[in-house]
């Protein structure tokens, strides 16, 4: 009998993680689903086919753990554990590095450790678009990073570039490193918006005829992706003989490094709120007031702001990967209409998995 291909998921009940997951199950990959549910959702995997989904409630630095879910031989590790969210990592800036950087070092040793040059797993990783040095100009993965000493807001993108390094350093190249995915704001229905993220506030504040509440002017500009895009591509990173890729499934195959992951719908956050004004005016509510705030009176007094975030996806397309990318207002208006606030955004401070900044 034939093998079933697996993949491992850290921070699988997460936002970006439970669409993978769907994504992998749909295509017959049978999923480990690692999460300790300190900010994932097991409602996010609600009615996924149980006879390829194993959820294991665990701490993915947990090392002697992840030796027990590596022997079982994954074809891919897909690590999108970790925290995010302005919000989160405000709340206490070294504690977010320090869990990060435990959580990378700690999949990365496991892998390492368990498997030898040749035999070892397709491994993806989460990074995220703030390692890239403030531009105006389209970033790409080439471009300018900020530095690994860092302070505030910015020492998520620091622990984000020390979780590159670490996989790395304890992989290796030549086709045996992780593929560092460099998220630009995914977004969509079930985001957690208690970590900061934009969209999903703008959402549950307009459903309820609230105040649209905009950092400063709202003048920063931001590239959104939909999370299904974002999973679509993720997966056929992972098993791309499983995702039509014609030509491209070699070069897909072997390709490792840092990958910018994202989409192409453009706006400030002002034409955001705009955006999902209309949505709300399509169904009828009530107006939301733009409400312009100074968020280091309503966030922290150490807040940071990300000027410019676009995307040069010239590689991801190259991949044959990046197809069909959401408009702005479909995004939108998919997100009106699906979205569920999960239950993680009642937790404290939470660990916000699976990154989308």
């Amino acid at each position: 009998m034939q093998r079933v291909q697996t993949a491992l998921v850290t921070g699988a009940a997460g936002f970006i993680g439970a669409a993978v997951t769907r994504r992998l199950l749909s295509a017959g990959v049978r999923v480990i689903a690692l999460d300790d549910l300190s900010a994932g959702d097991l409602a996010r995997l609600d009615g996924l086919p149980g006879d390829l989904l194993e959820v294991v409630q665990a701490d993915a630095s947990d090392g002697a753990l992840l030796k027990e879910l590596l022997a079982t031989k994954p074809e891919a590790v897909i690590h999108l554990a970790g925290r995010v969210g302005v919000r989160t990592v405000l709340s206490d800036p070294e504690l977010c590095e320090r869990e990060n950087v435990a959580l990378g070092e700690a999949v990365a040793e496991a892998i390492a450790a368990g498997s030898q040059p040749g035999s070892r797993p397709r491994v993806l990783a989460a990074s995220t678009s703030e390692v890239y040095a403030e531009s105006t100009a389209p970033l790409v993965e080439s471009s300018d990073l900020r530095a690994l000493a860092a302070s505030g807001r910015w020492r998520y993108a620091a622990s984000k570039l020390a979780c590159e390094e670490a996989f790395d350093r304890h992989l290796g190249g030549g086709g045996q490193s992780a593929v560092h995915l460099r998220f630009f704001n995914v977004v969509g229905p079930g985001q957690d918006g208690s970590c900061g993220m934009v969209l999903p506030r703008f959402v549950e504040a307009a459903r309820s005829s609230a105040p649209l509440t905009i950092h400063g002017r709202g003048n920063p500009v931001r590239t959104f992706a939909h999370v299904d895009s974002a999973a679509r591509d993720i997966a056929a990173l992972a098993f791309p003989e499983r995702f039509a890729l014609g030509e491209c499934t070699e070069r897909v195959a072997r390709f490792e490094g840092p990958l910018n992951v994202g989409g192409t719908a453009r706006a400030t956050v002002l034409e955001l709120a705009h955006e999902v004004a209309r949505a709300a005016a399509r169904r009828g509510l009530a107006p939301s007031p733009l409400l312009h705030v100074d968020p280091r009176l309503s966030v922290s007094p150490s807040f940071s702001e990300v000027l410019h975030r676009v995307p040069d996806l010239a590689l991801l397309r190259g991949l044959g990967l990046g197809a069909a990318p959401w408009s702005l207002s479909d995004l939108v208006e998919d997100t009106f209409a699906r979205h569920v606030a999960p239950r993680a955004s009642a937790v404290s401070a939470p660990l916000c998995a699976s990154p989308a900044s």
